[in-house]
């Protein structure tokens, strides 16, 4: 097993080196096109864009070397301009001087230069003639360069082969000194270089020959690292063995390194890799940094990759870096802060967050003001404050928030929850809200069930007893019909009961309509009503009742008909109620006033009398069941009148309330009006 696994590793590393190797020609080919790819053929032949192995064929020939030589040759015979100035004059005097020195210190090279404007020579022949020069000197390369206005030729001889230009304006004539002129120059053969002396020509052509090698040899390479690497990804796929499993200690060492560990270093591989693509670094050079850069990045990469894998929860890895780890850290600190001023009161807690700034304030004005830098100072003023600020706001925010809340569950919105934010007093109140919102929710559910069973228990038990009573009554009227009663008194007796029973009768049927308007267990035929045709026809079948009590009726209705949308019925019951509860508590020879009024889309009746027993109790509490403006009993009554009535109003759509002003009693009915 181990010596499979050692078979795997050393196949990954020649997997690293052949990845490497592959990858760094792409930095180092940027290079050659940076360093102006001297090893490409130039522009005065075909192929530009091939790898040239004839020196004098090559860019590193005319682009780079010709291009040098041009300069310095030109300017070796440059005509001083008369009419410049005298820094102008001074400039060109250094360019001639410059010149010349380079021109000397190069000894692989023969050079005639003419200026045919001037007719100025200059040579390091003893040619007197440029004819003579051509003649007398036939190196490995001869070159002519002319220049007539602002055009520029180029003409060069080797291996008995001319190639010439008579236009290399964009090539030469940037570097062109003489807008008259000619310069002639032979390179000799197998030339060396002279000890001690830096020669231009020398240099060039030995680089580019090194140059033209490390091509040859890295292409090679290339070739082979592919084959290679191809070769032994083939064998580390087929092995089985595994180089890190979980419990490996190489991968247990590297979950230490954080993410940004990782991140750091492969950015500091990057940027070695680019600036191996700079124009002082040989090839060689470039080769060798490109492909240290590159390893390090697959070696970090391939750790990288194994870390990650090594987690059930890919997310897990997040857990290792510095970040999480300050924040993780933090987050602690924060949670033992907060459980420890969580009880403290808000003012204290502002208090002391507010002295807290202030020291930090303090210590920053003393840093800047040492350094003279007041905008920290202001910065960090800005910023104290108008962090406090926020927390202030952010607080009382949270406050006026429980606040709407609790003003809605006041209201009637006892389904409303708050939300708990953060975890200090307002949260603590906020849930008790809820706590006390769902205890009320749960109270207000069980009386709504009780009520709900107490209405089916009353229906219930009047459906049970409207039977026997009604079969009571029936034998009532057959007693009464018999003529032969005897001993006398027993009429009385028979009359008595017919009475008591028929008033149980009412007073069931109206416990059995109370308890259905209660609950909303009544179907309704809600059509338009005219309410003072309605309120006229109840009046008119009230009127004996009402007479009989000695009352004076004042009505107020108006002639036009006002329509609601009600259940006729229903709504008759209502006033009938109303109209009779008039009846039986009104003191005698006193007037009831009923009136009609309609306020935008309301019509409102109203119906007001004066009571004859004392009022000691509050109009909501009247209307409930069972409740009696007579205490005593002394009257006839169930006490349900004006619970159904207003029940019957609620059903309908309607509002039904009382006012109570000493003994004067007040009910009121309010409908929207139908257009």
């Amino acid at each position: 097993m181990k010596g499979n696994k050692g078979f795997k590793f050393i196949n990954l590393v020649i997997i690293f080196i052949c990845i490497s190797a592959f990858l760094a020609m792409i930095p180092t080919t940027i290079n050659l096109f940076v360093k102006g790819a001297g090893v490409f053929t130039s522009y005065m032949h075909k192929g530009q864009f091939a790898i040239e192995d004839e020196f004098y064929k090559s860019r590193a020939f005319d682009n780079n070397l010709m291009s040098y030589l041009t300069s310095i040759a030109s300017g070796s015979v440059e005509k001083e301009d008369k009419n410049s100035s005298d820094e102008d004059a001074n400039d060109t005097k250094e360019r001639r001087i410059y010149s010349r020195e380079e021109l000397k210190q190069i000894s692989n090279l023969n050079y005639f230069i003419i200026n045919k404007d001037t007719d100025e020579i200059y040579t390091n022949t003893d040619s007197k003639t440029s004819k003579e020069f051509k003649n007398k000197y036939k190196g490995e390369c001869d070159v002519i360069i002319s220049s007539k206005g602002h055009n520029v030729g180029y003409s060069k001889t080797f291996n008995n082969n001319e190639y010439k230009d008579s236009n290399v304006n964009d090539e030469l004539g940037p570097v062109m000194q003489l807008k008259n002129g000619e310069i002639y120059m032979s390179i000799p053969e197998n030339f060396e270089r002279d000890s001690g002396v830096y020669d231009r020509i020398y240099e060039t052509k030995s680089n580019f020959n090194r140059e033209v090698v490390f091509v040859q040899i890295i292409s090679a390479t290339l070739a082979f690292s592919l084959v290679l690497g191809i070769i032994c990804t083939f064998l580390y796929k087929r092995s089985k063995a595994e180089l890190f499993d979980k419990d490996s200690f190489w991968l247990k060492l590297s979950k230490f390194i954080p993410l940004e560990l990782y991140i750091v270093g492969l950015i500091c591989a990057v940027v070695f890799v680019i600036q191996s693509i700079d124009y002082y670094y040989d090839l060689v050079s470039s080769f060798t940094f490109s492909f240290l850069g590159i390893g390090f990045i697959c070696t970090v990469l391939y750790i990288f990759n194994k870390q990650v894998n090594s987690y059930d929860n890919k997310l897990d890895f997040f857990k290792t870096t510095f970040v999480y780890r300050v924040f993780n850290f933090s987050k602690k600190i924060l949670v033992k802060t907060s459980k420890l001023t969580r009880s403290m009161p808000l003012s204290k807690r502002i208090v002391g967050l507010t002295i807290v700034c202030i020291i930090a304030n303090l210590f920053l004005m003393i840093i800047a003001m040492d350094s003279y830098n007041f905008f920290v100072v202001i910065i960090s003023s800005i910023l104290t404050i108008g962090g406090l600020s926020y927390y202030i706001l952010k607080k009382l925010w949270y406050l006026s928030y429980i606040m709407d809340g609790t003003q809605r569950i006041k209201n009637g919105d006892i389904h409303h929850k708050l939300k708990l934010i953060g975890e200090d007093n307002f949260t603590t109140l906020a849930d008790n809200i809820n706590n006390i919102r769902d205890g009320l929710d749960k109270a207000i559910d069980n009386q709504l069930k009780s009520e709900r069973m107490k209405s089916e228990l009353i229906t219930n038990v009047s459906h049970d007893l409207k039977t026997p009573l009604t079969s009571i009554i029936n034998y009532v009227e057959l007693i009464k019909k018999e003529e032969s009663i005897s001993p006398e008194y027993l009429k009385d007796y028979v009359n008595v009961l017919d009475s008591k029973s028929k008033r149980l009768k009412i007073l069931i049927e109206d416990l059995f309509e109370a308890s259905k308007a209660s609950s909303g267990n009544i179907e309704l035929n809600m059509e338009k009503i005219d309410l003072t045709q309605l309120l006229r026809q109840s009046i008119g079948e009230m009127e004996e009742k009402l007479s009989e009590a000695n009352l004076d009726l004042k009505i107020n209705i108006p002639e036009a008909k006002t329509y609601v949308k009600a259940d006729g019925r229903r709504l008759y019951r209502v006033l009938e109620n109303l109209l009779i509860n008039i009846s039986k508590y009104s003191l005698p020879n006193t007037r009831v006033y009923i009136d009609i009024i309609e306020e935008d889309d309301k019509v409102k009746l109203t119906m007001k009398n004066i009571s004859s027993y004392e009022l000691n109790f509050d109009p909501e509490e009247i209307m409930e069941r069972f409740k009696r403006a007579d205490d005593s009993r002394n009257t006839e009554g169930s006490g349900l009148g004006l619970a159904i009535a207003r029940d019957l109003v609620n059903l309908q759509g309607g509002t039904f309330s009382i006012d109570i002003d000493g003994d004067l009693f007040k009910s009121i009915v309010e409908f929207d009006i139908m257009r």
